[in-house]
């Protein structure tokens, strides 16, 4: 950073004079650019559908679907639209539209062919005036207009407003006249159908002599009215036989006529009756008094047998009046009953007639009622003419803005301030500190450069820094506070992403990821060392953690321990390794040895090329532990195959010291792949949440994407000491 500083200051020149140009290029292009203003008009599509009747629209509204009040953003925008609004505008002959543009005026100044201004290309600068756009997902349509001049911006604006109003309003009417002529159209085809129709069943009911039940005269009715006939002719007739039949029982004594009804009811019968009577009276009286041989009493007995003739004549006479009329009645219930009988076959031979009728009339009613249906919506599309509320409301009209839209000092000024020392800036960085007289030895006139000197003078200022140590920042443990390493690791294991534990879950990957940014797209496996600087517990725990962390996100880990063997130890052929489960940390675990004093002095001791030839391609990350990098057994040429060399920092330590210590045990490679971080564990505060039962893994009980990728990790940047 003060390196930058100073190559600035060398070249403050040229970053003040290339500011001072890009501000002077901003104050002429607002001194030259002429103002342009935006007015803006706000339409509200009512979806709501209001109407001035309860008949329905033929064209109705437009609704509250999204894509539809989308859809009228591009009806706004449509050529024919904005067409009318430039006729109407009269905006043809606008020299803002109709002017020559800048390439043509200089194609003039040299004599070049200057084509004439067309209408077409005024209307396409019209066109690209013109903005409209949805407020969001509101059925609100901004109106947008630039122009010049701020009265013409906002005239031309409530114009195109206008005039999508009136189009709405307009197409409705249309639509009316369209569909009222098309009804008419069809109300007079359907008219001749239902004429059709009705002359049809009149002409079957003709044919078939089918007359109208209402008339009396349909064949049913005759039938029902010969059966009623009938019905009174057979008690008419059933009554004479029984006058008839007692007229033949009575007989023609005067006793019997006496018992007879209608001899009773006939007045020759009466008065012969009673001139019987009388004379068998006197006749009585003629034998009491004079005997039965007296010639008063035989006349008189001659008389009496003339009047029984006479009344048996009369009542003969009245026998056959009454089988006369028996005879009538039968005559006439005989021929009753054949004209039933003749009514009853013709009504079988109608049924058929009887049922194509039905049809004929079912069409008839059905043509009908599609006629009167389409009457009626002609009359109602006839009466809604100018009743018809445009849904498109004007909420707020277009005015002349104050302000012009473009450009705009205060923006201008400061960005061309800031690009111009960005500019500046970048220039002077890029050309370095500005050369002055004595820095390079070269330049001195007048000395005597020698070839050693030369390449003294020439080679990279660079060469002999040190490499900056990374510290990856401190990690908090919260719930992580146990009597022991190996208590502590139990806790880790427990409530490592679990749920209730998201602290401690968050700070771990925050680790991993800082590791994973560190190692970039490294390949597979990873060899990682974890150390500290004075306790070899704490380096044991920290690569612990990071073993756990990384196999709780789906990597397969090898903990690798290092220990100090022996001089006899050393002098044996061969130490056997052995893969195991770790009973603390459950990972997979190897015990290496470090080389003896001797080893190290001979240079010929083993290193881990062996664990990794026999145990890399089963595994993504191999974690080295169980040295401190201030003790006395540290080696740094054994860890040439590390590929990142983590330092735990306790809360004692300070990083200042840690960066010291490391500088001169490690040498500058292993510098740029070290880096340093602190862990602090601490007892779980009051309320703090603990993982629910039956939760096996909780809010982190999956594999992280980030972490099995193609790279080891990919995570965040890491920072420098």
């Amino acid at each position: 950073m003060k390196a930058a500083w100073n190559i600035l200051w060398s070249r403050r020149v040229m970053v003040v004079a290339i500011t001072g140009a890009v501000l002077l290029l901003a104050v002429l292009y607002l001194a030259v650019t002429k103002p342009s203003y935006t007015a803006t008009a706000s339409v509200l599509i009512d979806p709501r559908d209001p109407r001035a009747t309860s008949f329905s629209n033929v064209l109705p509204g437009i609704g509250a679907d999204s894509a539809a009040i989308a859809s009228q953003v591009f009806v706004i925008e449509s050529r024919d639209l904005l067409d009318d609004v430039f006729k109407s505008q009269h905006l043809e002959n606008d020299p803002e539209f109709s002017s020559r543009g800048l390439v043509s005026r200089l194609r003039g100044l040299f004599g070049g062919k200057v084509e004439a201004p067309s209408p077409d290309r005024a209307f396409k600068r019209f066109q690209s005036r013109i903005s409209v756009e949805r407020e969001g997902l509101t059925y609100v349509i901004d109106v947008s207009f630039k122009s010049g001049s701020a009265e013409k911006a906002a005239r031309i604006a409530n114009a195109i407003v206008d005039r999508y109003r009136a189009s709405l309003t307009g197409e409705r009417a249309a639509a009316n006249n369209d569909v009222n002529s098309a009804l008419q159209t069809k109300i007079g085809t359907l008219q001749k159908s239902v004429d059709d129709a009705e002359y049809a069943v009149q002409n079957f009911k003709f044919e078939h002599k089918i007359l109208d039940s209402g008339s009396g005269g349909t064949l049913q009715s005759q039938i029902d009215q010969i059966t009623t006939q009938l019905i009174a002719a057979q008690g008419d007739a059933n009554r004479a036989k029984d006058r008839y039949d007692q007229a033949l029982a009575a007989g023609n004594t005067p006793a019997s006529l006496a018992k007879f009804s209608d001899a009773l009811s006939s007045t020759n019968i009466s008065k012969l009756r009673d001139d019987y009577n009388r004379r068998a009276a006197a006749l009585a009286n003629l034998q009491a008094v004079y005997g039965p041989r007296h010639p008063a009493v035989k006349r008189l007995q001659s008389e009496l047998d003339v009047t029984k003739r006479l009344m048996a004549g009369e009542a003969a006479r009245i026998r056959q009046y009454l089988k006369s009329e028996y005879d009538l009645a039968n005559q006439n219930v005989e021929t009753l009953q054949a004209k039933l009988k003749a009514l009853r076959n013709q009504s079988k031979s109608s049924d058929i007639a009887q049922v194509q009728l039905r049809q004929l009339e079912s069409k008839a009613q059905a043509a009908r009622a599609v006629l009167d249906d389409f009457r009626k919506r002609a009359q109602e599309t006839s009466h809604l003419d100018g009743l018809q509320i445009s849904e498109a409301r004007i909420i707020s009209v277009a005015s002349p803005p104050d302000q012009p839209t473009w450009p705009k000092p205060l923006l201008l000024l400061p960005v061309s301030l800031f690009l111009g020392l960005a500019a500046g800036c970048g220039l002077a960085l890029t050309f370095g500190a500005a050369p002055r007289s004595g820095d390079d030895p070269l330049d001195q006139p007048g000395k005597t450069v020698t070839a050693t000197e030369r390449d003294e003078a020439s080679a990279p200022a660079a060469s002999g820094t040190i490499p900056l140590l990374v510290n990856f920042g401190e990690y908090r443990l919260p719930g992580i506070a146990g009597s022991s390493t190996r208590s502590n690791l139990n806790l880790v294991r427990q409530h490592l992403f679990q749920a209730g534990h998201e602290d401690l879950s968050d700070n771990v990957l925050q680790l991993l990821e800082r590791i994973s940014q560190h190692l970039g797209g490294h390949p597979k496996p990873v060899v990682l060392l974890a150390s500290s600087l004075h306790s070899a517990s704490q380096a044991d725990f920290a690569a612990r953690l990071i073993g756990i962390g990384l196999q709780r996100v789906g990597q397969k880990v090898l903990m690798v321990e290092i220990g100090l063997r022996t001089e006899r130890e050393a002098s044996s052929r061969a130490i056997g390794r052995r893969i195991f489960t770790d009973a603390t940390s459950g990972l997979q675990t190897i015990i290496f040895h470090a080389p003896a004093e001797t080893e190290r002095q001979s240079k010929s001791h083993p290193d881990f090329g062996g664990i990794l030839v026999e145990a890399g391609h089963r595994f993504d990350f191999i974690i080295l532990t169980g040295l401190s990098a201030a003790g006395v057994d540290w080696d740094p040429h054994l860890f040439s195959a590390v590929d990142l060399m983590l330092f735990a920092l306790g809360p004692g330590e300070t990083a200042s010291e840690a960066a010291s210590l490391l500088r001169r045990r490690l040498e500058g490679d292993q510098i740029r792949r070290s880096a340093m971080f602190t862990i602090v564990t601490e007892s779980a505060p009051v309320g703090h949440r603990l993982p629910q039962s039956g939760s096996a893994t909780g809010a982190y009980g999956r594999q992280d994407s980030t972490l099995t990728g193609t790279s080891p990790l990919r995570m965040g940047k890491d920072g420098g000491y």
